[in-house]
């Protein structure tokens, strides 16, 4: 099997199975010799935030010396972004192999009728491969909700980490804050460690807590009140977190919290005895990178590329927004049309003097004539283009310096827009 057909074979099955369940994937790792068996993993839901706190925690754990594999969902750039061991993704001809081995097992099941999904069968390569490569760490972030995530499946993850609790998935977990709380707990195990961001809704703390006390369970709230704000921006931020000085590259102060996660992380992991130094912390935060998270990728104009697609993630987008770009600010923006698309453009739309928006090359995108009506509601300035490059280029060459630029709305737009980001005047380059 070719690196191409790979991408081609886990992209035909379905997205979501008819009935959740976790008992198909648990035959498939069966078959191919339960590899989640040999992981010792961290364990990372939640609704936002998830995808920085694992890219900061695996840094970490490689500068302390670890071999520690990283799985993400989604990409941004390319497949191979989903599965990494020590930042590095897995190559081309590998990954085939990989797939061509679960490929095999996987269709001896569906003529059984047993059905799998396609973050199923990527979970079992990306499992596969770090069980193969004896990985000292696994971080796993969660595809969707915890309880019948296929990355639940790891029999006893060293720590349990819930980020950000906010509506999305709703169809899939549920429209209160107390029942996708109750679907993100579900990756606790009886007598596990759950730690959990700061700034957390009092609903979300209050599902949290019991489900703690039903497993004997501890909790944790990451490092609360005790970071002291030495320099933020749009292009990262300097803590203080005790004596201990992080400079991390990911701008916006949504981070602070998923940095004192990832830092309350580091002092319970000291406690299972692992050696994690202070220079690690510092090396590791310092080296981590995330693309389309609040991404600054042109200083002067200011241009940001950001990966926020549901109402809690705009909310955040919208603060930084107000707070460290310029007057004059251009949003362009496609989206899928089942991320509440109105309560998005609610948050974010009234923060900017003009909205452009574009097509999302995905079948489940929200057509650019659909999303400019619900923008108008929220903005003067509205506009639907037919191409997202077209539209970017041409604003990008009569950007002023003192203008400033959003992307956002999906992360399939920042993955098709992110390399000409990259090649604009502007990009810093670092």
């Amino acid at each position: 099997m070719e690196y191409e057909e790979s991408l081609e074979y886990i992209a035909n099955f379905p997205r979501f199975k008819k009935e959740p369940s976790l008992e198909e994937m648990k035959m498939l790792l069966a078959e191919i010799g339960n590899p989640q068996e040999k992981l010792k993993s961290i364990n990372v839901a939640g609704t936002n935030g998830k995808g920085s706190t694992v890219a900061m925690l695996s840094s970490v754990l490689s500068a302390a010396g670890y071999k520690t594999g990283r799985y993400i969902s989604p990409y941004v750039l390319e497949f191979r972004e989903r599965m990494m061991i020590n930042g590095k993704m897995i190559g081309k001809k590998r990954l085939a192999k990989i797939v061509e081995t679960v490929k095999e097992k996987a269709d001896e099941l569906l003529k059984k009728g047993i059905m799998l999904n396609a973050f199923e069968i990527t979970t079992a390569c990306a499992m596969l491969w770090f069980a193969e490569e004896n990985c000292d760490f696994v971080v796993l972030e969660a595809g969707l909700g915890g309880r019948f995530d296929a990355t639940n499946t790891v029999p006893e993850p060293v720590l349990q980490i819930i980020t950000s609790i906010g509506f999305d998935h709703m169809e899939q977990l549920g429209d209160t804050i107390a029942k996708i709380t109750a679907e993100k707990c579900g990756i606790l195990r009886p007598g596990c460690t759950l730690l959990t961001s700061p700034g957390q809704e009092q609903e979300a703390l209050t599902v949290m807590l019991n489900k703690c006390n039903e497993l004997d369970a501890t909790f944790v709230t990451g490092a609360a009140g005790r970071a002291k704000v030495v320099f933020c921006d749009v292009s990262g931020m300097d803590i203080l977190v005790g004596k201990t000085e992080l400079a991390l590259s990911l701008g916006g102060r949504h981070q602070i919290n998923n940095l004192l996660t990832v830092y309350s992380a580091v002092s319970i992991l000291r406690e299972k005895h692992f050696v994690i130094k202070d220079e690690h912390l510092v090396e590791g935060i310092a080296a981590t990178r995330f693309p389309a998270r609040f991404e600054l990728c042109s200083k002067k104009p200011i241009v940001i590329l950001d990966g926020a697609h549901n109402q809690p993630a705009a909310k955040v987008l919208a603060a930084n927004v107000e707070e460290f770009l310029p007057k004059k600010r251009i949003l362009l923006c496609g989206m899928m049309a089942d991320k509440g698309c109105e309560a998005f453009m609610e948050e974010l739309a009234p923060f900017f003097e003009h909205v452009i928006t574009v097509p999302v090359d995905n079948p489940r995108a929200i057509s650019p004539k659909e999303l400019a009506k619900i923008a108008e509601k929220y903005c003067k300035n509205v506009e639907a283009k037919e191409n997202a490059k077209e539209a970017l280029a041409f604003v990008l060459e009569n950007l002023n310096d003192d203008e400033a630029l959003v992307v956002a709305g999906s992360l399939y737009l920042a993955s098709e827009v992110r390399p000409m980001l990259m090649r604009y005047k502007g990009n810093p380059k670092d």
